[in-house]
């Protein structure tokens, strides 16, 4: 199919056929992004397929792993966005688009990179914690958490043990609260040191929690609570 591609670098972005123009009928589209190692942040910039009953006519579905017997980590998806920033389990995921006979929109636009750690949260209730916790972390990580609930849900989070680097600013190892699903979501923070986290509900149903560690200094790091 001329619109599936093998996407190998750690880095890089994708769109639906003609974007941003109207994307044509009949179309069955697979990416497959698969990087030598740790794992994928996908995240969504524009997104616009046509509403049907059940996703039932246009939409895209993502896998969490290379192939469609991969477990689901996005079911059918469509209609305008916002779409959630997903991360995967491992250092493959699948992106399906497919379209009907008629109607379409103007498609999609979606970037991905590489990260240290993370997951995506879709269950009522979880725990997060900072990779290798209640051992120190380890150094020069990213790590992304997504918690994405259903439409009409907050997500609220209850920090319950945390111990960073602390420095001026918190510039080497910090903390991010994003309300909402992408890095340049708005965000509470950086917290660093021994700082109180405040309890944080969302204002709408996506969180994204973002963690980084430097070159030096390893601490127990954090452990939190979240539920919707």
């Amino acid at each position: 199919d001329c619109c599936s591609s093998v996407l190998p670098k750690s880095k890089g972005s994708f769109s639906s056929v003609n974007y941003p123009s109207p994307y044509p009928n009949n179309s069955n589209c697979l990416w497959l992004i698969r990087i030598r190692r740790s794992k994928i942040f996908l995240q969504f910039e524009a997104f616009d397929l046509q509403t049907s009953s059940d996703c039932s006519s246009d939409y895209i579905k993502i896998y969490d792993g290379n192939s469609k017997n991969s477990p689901v980590l996005l079911d059918k998806y469509c209609g305008k966005g916002p779409l959630p920033s997903l991360v995967a389990s491992g250092s493959a995921m699948l992106v399906e688009f497919a379209s009907d006979r008629s109607i379409t929109g103007t498609g999609f636009r979606a970037s991905y990179n590489r990260v240290n750690c993370g997951d995506t949260f879709t269950h009522s209730n979880g725990v997060i914690t900072s990779p290798n916790y209640p051992k120190k972390y380890p150094q020069n990580q990213a790590c992304f958490w997504v918690i994405s609930s259903p439409v009409g849900y907050k997500v609220s989070l209850k920090m319950l043990s945390f111990e960073l680097e602390d420095s001026d600013r918190c510039i080497y190892d910090y903390l991010l609260i994003h309300d909402g699903s992408r890095p340049t979501s708005p965000a509470v923070g950086p917290y660093c040191g021994t700082q109180k986290v405040a309890d944080f509900t969302s204002t709408g149903n996506f969180v994204l929690v973002e963690f980084h560690s430097d070159i030096v200094w390893e601490l127990p790091g954090f452990v939190m609570s979240y539920t919707f």
